[in-house]
């Protein structure tokens, strides 16, 4: 393949779709972007990296004669074993130095890491010492090596592989050595026969290793697997996060399981770099390694890919070298010889791999990739070099390095066959953006296409985005006008933003210099839409509903703000309905403002992807030495709905671009004399020529089944026909007419025009005209009636339309077969006049006024004739034109008029219509809507030109697929194995195909965006040119995202990036927990069977759902948690020091997660429960309705609907027929709770339903992470999936219980911090900061689960994802209170505090959905939800083609919201900053830790607290399953947060060393302001651009720069923490035992007073991470009545999984507390204090002042105990209070104060319990009286 052609290409077929979109009427914008383009602005020189040549290292047969590996792999271990002419037996192997390397130290037993580049072989470092340890131990031993895969697809390719080692060349294939794939996709026999007969080898993936460790059914292969000698973790560098701690753990577990004492492990991974010498990067990889593998493995162990060089080194000053380079070059062929010696001894070879491969590590000496990848041409290009050192031209110099490259490849090694060079090609291309222009006159303003928020330099002067009309290419600065205090601004927007709040509507600016808007009322009437006026008896005016979109005047100041001296302008609100320069007009249901008006790139992301993939995939089949498994493009993105709409884009275009050159070439094959209506679906149908396997749904159908089928596809073929007729409904995708390459003409109408007779009797206006006159005006009318589909022909009408639906969905497959919920177009009805009140909208109207009118007022048309009629002459003049035109039988009256002074209505006679050819020269002209066309017509658009003629048709057989999770594993498999085949030309996949596929024979990559890191992309690129070919890898960098524009930048930094080792946190608690869990599990015994009807009793018609009798026994063994207690301390030993550095962690810990785990296991069926009793309620209650013969047949009918769906969510629920990969397959379900490992998997997770179609039978579920489904799953949301467009419709409405449908929760207005309310009223001040909390936000929805409706398939005008706006906002809450888990950090600048980090990890967080992003009242909050039904109610704002959904009457206002616990880290400054300093900071600080860390731009959020409007803090939180870990290295890694400071300094282009201000990112080529879309401007951040501002936080960022960064060892203040949980206290006994506990330095608890709704009690605190509760008992609590009560509660907390301790009054604190260290911690007791006794360390101050010296006389007294006094109650109801409780003996008295209010009331409650009391005044005689009542009472 001839790749750099290639390249050229493909950018030129770019560039030529990008300009035949440009349509600008201003002739200094034009020329600007005109000239930028020329330059590549969007397609900047693309870079070369040669694969370096590896090392030899000795041959297999070698190793075999020196013992270092068995005689038997000399046979297993050779290449082409599957070649004809070495039949089976193949040819030697020679290794790579690493790959020797590695088996030798796999030799010496040790555990070692291979970290590499793509393509050096890994897979045989691991493959060859593990077969040779097979064969020396013997094979049928058991298991001895288990390889874990990070991805199916991998596990997949890699068996294909070991294939053809162990069983090619064998007798029947069977090797020496067995394997076996075991991934979950096995069908029941073969997972038998694993099972019965254990493979030597298995391929697994860490899913299915961690269910062999705990499905009781796979003992046996447990069994033989025990003393395993080999477990290999492929990929390391993807073991990151949560995913990697949990094969950490998992590791550990398989090494005590399978009592692997002489476990080796073996990982390997792309090259890994952790900065430093190689030294320095061995020693970290083998950190991480070593706390992956659970064993040390040494720096030694840690093997790196060794290099050589191909050619011979020369020296870069050498005069010769120069020399000989300038000779080589001045011959016409180089020189260059495809003889491999030859080739590599030619001077230039020498070069290029200088210039392009390897480079010599500094210090080190060691060969090494270069690290920098330079492009051919251009800036630093390195063919400018070359001509420096030759002095030949530079465009000489370029061809030379291009033909070089291409020669290498040709010379191949004559033993192994590799080329000389292997290279690719990096191409990185950004979209166009839009023009930015200042609000000044045409040829004053600054124009640029580098968005920011200033002109560089001037800071009075804004810039705002410009949109053309579509159709004549006047600019509009797309604004939003924002009402201030003072004044309005003009703000930029993105054109799909159209949404009002309460202070702005989104809009349009106008102004032109020579066709400005008219001031007088008369010319602003001419000037509109005709459905804009309307007659009354007192003339023409504006219709009323219409005045509030007139074009407004307003001046513009250049710095944005409205005021009488600025720009003359006119202000028009979204959506953008007419065009104010050329009058093309758009209706109202025309939402979307995409097809209206364009920016510079008119494409979006799909559709610039969809292009590349077909130019791409249209060059490859172009190459004919190409086999067909090489014709193929393998496309990435990171997110599988963008995969999902991506694939549909595609098909649609290809499907309509196919549609339409079918029908260009029947015209062409018909000639001048056309087609008429009767033969057009036939001769397009043979024009298109497709094979009958094509289109039909069974290919092998014969006779009247064809003639059907074919007769199916002809009807199809004409209904679709007729609707692109339609104008714009494909934007990006304009129509044969609009190319000026299908004329459609009407028959018989030149003879109507000349019948002079005819016109007589239409009015002397019509009838003085001459013929070519009324054939002007009539093609008009008959074009309007056409495009307006007001034809009648069988395909449009609705009951054509419904056997057509039946049939194509009988006889048709995708895409010709309608979907049963596609919305068909339908021919409509013209009626000559104006549309009345409440009339039909589906219906077209002709009016006097409107555009067919003001056209025939036109001078060229009628002009004066026109003028002269009033209007019942004009009406009757558009009526006679359509009588005459019905009379020659090219219309048709379809409805009679209803009355004298009503009108017909008409539609076009298909049967007129002759369809035929045209050159593609002008554009058709709709002289209507475009009353001043060009001069010379229409512009055509020539790429669709050149598409439709020669390039359509031939690409008939192109379809794409998406590659996802979410597509079933079995269709996954099958579309792997057709796109290896070339059958399936193009795959667009997320992840799913990253790592290590060998897709042999694959020459293009494409990623749909950047991806998060070098890894990735280093392992995508390398999925082409694998076999050594030139591979070619394009990348599309979207303008408004941060990440894809900072590499589009610079790319050198993503392709030859550093790959940093993975970070791993052992200790968080829920992941420990999950694996304690799982070990339980596995020591039960119990198998959770296939779903959870296994597992709980469904019996009965009202089923119980608790567990089954069986389980409970089973998982209530106390034998079981004994074992799991054992071999659990075993596995976490090794990471002890981890787990005593958290907080959380105690040595008590374990026993009292195993004292929980049935209670906790239980609870995780909730979910389940939920969705089965919600769904077996709907299906109850919907067959009660389906069987009421009182109720309506629409009722019946809707209730059979929802009745059928819940059925299939039943279904889905219990009948799990993909075991491993259903999400509520048992232990993938358990795993999604955070019950056991989730490792992938969301955890807790929220799942839409998706109703099976005809077309794709099966019901689905599809699972996200709950914080990405309160917006991807919201109201209303869009879900793409497998073609088609969901709406999310529904919420599945849990289950009523008691507590009811929604909650409450305050959350405080200065911090942010949260405070769920449980029951009544809740605290009144914020327990984080003390401030006054505001009253509680009602309407609380937990959303769980959602259901969808198919809204319509993925078409070509979909560019992105529709995500709609929601104001979505976070409260935190720490979970951590009093167990001094946090940790809190000071950031100082020369000693003084700037700053503090509180690092919380597993903190609470809470994401709201407060409601659209912009709404009319920004004050009210949440959606409407139908709480009997659950449908959301529709937004018409929003999207007024919704449809609506049978909601009943029961409404209700609710804001849903998700809980889940990250880490998170607050930064509060020590002084407040302002708006502009915290929004820019946030995006700055974001972006900066998400490339330092290399993270995913969804695995970090950041989010200011307590709202946008007042930024006190900022929240950073990790948003991915687990934690990224890199919070916590902030605080606790001396330089981390300076390093993350510094990256923030680069990005808003500044030199961080020397604080230089750089004004721009490199190659930029506009200098930056305040903020562009290099450094803070994102699409994401929008609301926050007018304050973004790199200034106003530089001098702040040079501070933290050089800050240091102190951890405090006591972490949140326990001060702080004990005042709030004081102000909960529900008794001045609880805030005793608080200040007690706090005096004791005892851990204090997290919350006070919270209702566990589950157990109906209100604890008086709760310790959340031990899952304990405290009760504090005053005197009430002695009272029999009360004590039974508490013994109820007690047991109702223990069934919740609640342990509970009490402190009672009467007891020994000191004494409660030694019980539980674990929990309460070592009590240090306060200075002073003595030994429990009498009066020792007795608390004055817990008594009434006073009582103080009666008190401590009493505390004197020989055996006499005080404590203070408390509520006493009556009945319940407190009745007074004790001021003390003295003891002696056995006596026990309360001591009351006479004087207080209810003193009598509570020694008569004191009495009727048996109690004594004594009512005294506080003297000096008190004393005695008590004692002598003791005394007395003792007796």
């Amino acid at each position: 393949m001839r790749v750099f052609e290639y390249r050229d290409q493909l950018i030129a077929d770019y560039a030529a779709y990008v300009r035949s979109f440009i349509e600008i009427r201003d002739a200094r914008i034009r020329e600007h972007v005109d000239h930028l383009l020329e330059e590549g602005l969007l397609w900047p020189q693309p870079l070369i990296q040669l694969n370096p040549a590896f090392e030899p290292g000795r041959w297999i047969d070698d190793l075999v004669e020196t013992g270092v590996l068995h005689p038997g792999c000399a046979k297993v271990f050779r290449r082409d074993k599957d070649r004809e002419e070495v039949k089976g037996e193949g040819r030697r192997l020679r290794l790579h130095r690493h790959q020797e390397e590695a088996i030798l130290t796999a030799r010496k037993g040790e555990s070692y890491v291979l970290t590499t580049g793509t393509g050096s072989g890994k897979s045989l470092a691991y493959i060859v010492p593990i077969v040779d340890h097979v064969l020396r131990r013997g094979s049928g031993k058991g298991v001895q090596a288990i390889v874990v895969y990070p991805m199916n697809a991998l596990a997949n390719s890699q068996a294909g592989e070991l294939r053809k080692f162990v069983c090619e060349g064998f007798p029947n294939g069977a090797g020496p050595v067995t394997f076996a794939r075991y991934t979950g996709q096995e069908s029941e026999e073969e997972r038998k026969t694993i099972l019965e007969s254990p493979p030597d080898i298995l391929l697994t993936n860490f899913v299915m290793l961690e269910l062999l460790l705990t499905r009781p059914f796979e003992q046996k292969l447990i069994d033989a697997a025990q003393g395993l000698r080999f477990l290999v973790l492929d990929e390391l560098h993807t073991y990151r996060g949560r995913q990697g701690a949990d094969v950490a753990l998992l590791v550990r577990r398989v090494r005590d399981r399978m009592t692997a004492t002489q476990l080796q492990c073996v990982g390997t991974s792309a090259t890994l770099a952790a900065g430093g010498t190689w030294a320095d990067q061995s020693a970290e990889v083998a950190r991480v390694a070593s706390l992956l593998f659970g064993t040390t493995v040494r720096p030694e162990s840690v093997l790196g890919e060794t290099l050589r060089r191909a050619t011979a080194p020369r020296a870069a000053g050498d005069p010769a070298w120069a020399a000989d380079l300038g000779q080589a070059l001045e011959s016409p062929d180089l020189g260059l010889s495809t003889d491999y010696s030859s080739f590599l001894a030619h001077p230039l070879a020498t070069w290029l791999e200088t210039t392009f491969g390897t480079s010599e590590e500094e210090g080190t000496g060691r060969l090494v990739r270069v690290r920098t990848p330079r492009s051919v041409v251009g800036e630093a290009g390195a063919a400018a070099e070359l001509a420096t050192l030759t002095g030949h031209p530079e465009e000489r110099c370029a061809e030379a390095i291009q033909a070089g490259l291409l020669a290498g490849y040709s010379a191949r090694h004559p033993e192994t066959g590799d080329p000389a060079f292997a290279f690719r090609i990096h191409q990185f291309i950004s979209r166009g953006d839009t023009v930015y222009a200042t609000v000044e006159p045409e040829d004053e303003r600054h124009i640029t296409v580098h968005g920011q928020r200033f002109v560089p330099g001037d800071r009075s002067r804004v810039l705002l985005p410009l949109v053309f009309c579509r159709e004549c290419g006047q600019e509009y600065y797309c604004v939003r006008r924002r009402d201030e205090a003072s004044t309005s601004t003009f703000e930029p927007r993105e054109p799909s933003d159209r949404a009002k709040d309460g202070h702005s509507e989104a809009g349009f600016l106008f102004f032109s210099a020579d066709n400005p808007w008219p001031s007088d009322d008369g010319a602003v009437l001419d000037r509109l839409p005709e459905d804009w006026v309307e007659e009354r008896p007192s003339g023409w005016r504006v219709k009323p509903h219409k005045r509030k979109s007139l074009p407004r005047p307003v001046f513009v100041h250049p710095d944005g703000t409205e005021g009488a001296e600025g720009q003359a302008c006119h202000f028009v609100t979204a959506p953008f309905r007419f065009c104010l320069q050329c009058g093309v007009a758009y209706g109202a249901r025309q939402v979307s403002d995409f097809g209206k008006v364009g920016a510079l790139g008119s494409e979006g992301r799909s559709t610039a992807t969809t292009i590349l993939s077909l130019s791409a995939i249209r060059q490859i089949r172009a190459q004919k030495t190409l086999p067909q498994k090489a014709q193929k493009l393998l496309s990435f993105t990171d997110n599988r709905q963008d995969a999902s709409l991506q694939a549909g884009h595609f098909n649609d275009f290809i499907e309509i671009g196919v549609l339409r050159a079918g029908l260009y070439r029947a015209v062409v094959d018909a000639g001048p004399s056309g087609i008429e209506h009767h033969e057009l679906t036939q001769r397009v149908f043979q024009a298109l020529g497709l094979p009958f396997a094509a289109y039909a749904r069974d290919p092998d159908v014969k006779f009247l089944a064809r003639t059907d089928t074919e007769r199916a596809f002809r009807d199809v073929l004409g209904y679709r026909i007729y609707r692109d007729l339609k104008r714009g409904w494909r934007i990006t995708l304009p129509n044969l007419e609009q190319c000026g390459l299908l004329h459609i003409g009407y028959k018989s109408l030149s003879d109507l025009v000349a019948d002079e007779p005819t016109w007589k009797g239409a009015g002397p206006a019509l009838a003085s005209l001459a013929p070519e006159q009324r054939e002007q005006i009539l093609k008009t009318l008959l074009d309007f009636m056409r495009r307006e589909l007001a034809v009648k022909v069988d395909f449009l009408e609705p009951h054509k339309q419904d056997s057509l639906r039946q049939l194509s969905n009988q006889r048709l497959v995708e895409p010709w077969a309608f979907d049963e919920n596609d919305v068909l177009e339908q021919a409509r009805i013209l009626y000559p006049r104006s549309v009345q009140e409440d009339e039909r909208r589906d219906s077209v109207y002709l009016s006097s006024r409107g555009g067919f009118g003001q056209y025939l007022g036109r001078p060229s048309v009628l002009g004066d004739r026109w003028k002269a009629l009033d209007q019942d002459g004009r009406e009757a003049l558009i009526l006679a034109l359509l009588e005459t035109l019905r009379i020659a039988g090219i219309v048709e009256r379809v409805v009679d008029a209803k009355g004298p002074d009503d009108v017909p209505g008409y539609q076009l006679n298909a049967g007129a219509l002759l369809w035929s050819a045209g050159e593609g020269g002008v554009a058709a002209h709709d002289a209507i809507r475009v009353p001043h066309p060009p001069k010379d017509g229409g512009r055509t658009n020539r790429f669709f030109i050149g598409f439709y003629r020669a390039i359509a048709l031939d690409v008939h057989d192109l379809r794409a697929r998406e590659h996802t999770a979410q597509v079933p594993p079995d269709e996954r498999e099958k579309r792997e194995k057709e796109f290896r085949e070339g059958r399936l030309p193009v795959l667009y996949c997320s992840p799913t195909m990253e790592l290590g596929v060998d897709i042999s024979e694959l020459n293009v990559v494409n990623m749909r965006n950047v991806p998060p890191t070098p890894a990735n992309y280093a392992q995508r690129s390398g999925r082409a040119g694998r076999s050594g070919q030139p591979a070619l890898v394009f990348s599309y960098c979207a303008a408004g995202s941060p990440h894809d524009q900072y590499f589009f930048r610079r790319p050198s930094q993503m392709v030859a990036g550093a790959v940093a080792p993975p970070r791993l946190d052992l200790a968080n608690e829920d992941l420990v927990r999950a694996h304690v869990h799982a070990i339980w599990l596995a020591e039960t015994h119990v198998s959770l069977g296939k779903s959870l009807k296994d597992v709980l009793d469904l019996a009965g018609d009202e089923p119980p759902l608790v567990l089954q009798s069986g389980i409970r026994a089973d998982v209530e063994n106390p034998g079981a948690l004994d074992r799991t207690r054992k071999r659990a301390s075993a596995v976490f030993e090794s990471i002890r020091p981890e787990l005593e550095g958290a907080g959380w962690y105690t040595d008590g810990w374990l026993d009292r997660e195993l004292d929980q785990v049935v209670g906790r296991f239980d609870a995780a069926c909730a979910r389940w429960r939920g969705l089965y009793r919600a769904a077996l309620g709907q299906a109850k209650s919907q067959n009660r309705i389906v069987h009421d013969a009182s109720a309506s047949p629409e009722a019946r009918r809707l209730a059979e609907r929802l009745r059928a769906e819940a059925e299939s969510q039943l279904k889905l629920l219990i009948d799990v027929d993909k075991i491993v990969q259903s999400d509520f397959y048992s232990y993938r379900y358990f795993a999604s709770e955070g019950f056991l490992p989730g490792y992938n998997f969301p955890r807790l997770p929220l799942s839409a339903f998706i109703p099976g179609r005809r077309t794709r039978e099966a019901d689905e579920f599809l699972s996200r992470p709950r914080f990405l489904a309160i917006s991807e799953f919201g109201p209303r949301a869009v879900v793409y999936h497998e073609g088609s467009r969901y709406v999310i419709n529904k919420v599945i409405l849990p289950v009523r219980e008691e507590a009811g449908l929604t909650r409450e929760a305050k959350i405080c207005r200065t911090c942010g911090y949260l405070h769920p309310l449980s029951g009544e009223g809740g605290p009144d001040l914020c327990e984080r900061c003390g401030a006054e909390l505001p009253g509680g936000m009602k309407g609380l929805l937990r959303l769980q689960n959602v259901s969808t409706r198919r809204k319509d398939r993925i078409n070509s005008d979909e560019e992105e994802r529709l995500r709609l706006g929601y104001e979505l906002k976070t409260a935190v809450r720490f979970s951590d209170h009093g167990e001094h888990v946090t940790r809190f950090a000071s950031v100082r600048v020369d000693g003084d505090e700037v700053a503090r980090l509180d690092y919380g990890p597993a903190a609470t967080l809470w994401r709201l959905n407060l409601g659209w992003m912009r709404r009319t009242d920004p004050n009210q909050h949440g959606f409407v939800l139908d709480v009997e039904r659950g449908y959301w109610a529709k937004n018409d704002d929003i999207d007024p083609t919704d449809t609506d959904d049978p909601m009943s009457a029961r409404r209700e206002r609710v804001v849903p919201y998700v809980e889940d616990r990250r880490n998170c880290l607050l930064v509060t400054f020590a002084h407040d900053q302002p708006v502009n300093v915290m929004a820019s900071l946030q995006a700055a600080l974001k972006n900066a830790l998400q490339l330092h860390y290399q993270l995913e731009e969804s695995e970090l959020a950041a989010e200011p607290l307590p709202s946008r409007k007042e930024r006190r803090h900022l929240l950073v939180y990790e948003a991915a399953e687990g934690g990224a870990g890199v919070l916590r290295r902030l605080v606790d890694e001396p330089g981390s947060f300076t390093a993350v400071v510094r990256r923030a300094l680069e990005l808003c282009h500044f030199d961080a060393a020397t604080g230089t201000d750089l004004r721009r990112a490199p190659t930029s080529r506009e200098d930056c302001e305040a903020a562009c879309y290099d450094c803070l401007l994102s699409y994401s951040n929008q609301p926050d651009h007018r304050v973004l501002d790199r200034q106003a936080i530089r001098e702040l960022l040079f501070g933290l720069a050089r800050a240091t960064v102190e951890l405090s060892a006591a972490g949140v203040p326990a001060t702080v923490h004990l005042e709030a949980l004081s102000r909960t206290a529900g008794s001045e006994l609880e805030r005793r035992w608080l200040e007690w506990m706090h005096a004791r330095q005892l851990r204090l608890p997290s919350r006070g007073q919270v209702l566990v709704a589950e157990a109906g009690t209100r604890p008086d605190f709760l310790y959340d991470g031990h899952a304990l509760a405290v009760y504090v008992d005053g005197p009430p609590h002695d009272f029999p009545e009360r004590q039974q009560r508490d013994r109820n509660q007690e047991t109702a907390l223990e069934d919740a999984g609640w342990s509970v301790v009490r402190f009672h009054h009467k007891d020994d604190w000191s004494a409660v507390v030694a019980k539980y260290p674990d929990i309460f911690g070592t009590p240090v007791e306060p200075a002073g204090a003595t030994a429990a006794k009498a009066g020792a360390g007795l608390d004055l101050d817990l008594f009434p002042e006073a009582w103080r010296s009666v008190i401590a006389t009493l505390a004197a007294q020989d055996g006499v105990t005080v404590a203070a006094g408390g509520d006493l109650l009556d009945d319940g109801l407190v009745v007074g209070r004790s001021v003390a409780e003295v003891r002696r003996g056995g006596g026990v008295l309360s001591l009351l104060d006479e004087a207080a209010p209810g003193a009598n009331e509570a020694a008569a409650a004191l009495e009727k319990s048996g109690l004594c009391a004594i009512r005294l005044s506080p003297g000096p005689d008190a004393p005695a009286l008590v004692v002598a009542r003791l005394q007395e009472n003792g007796k």
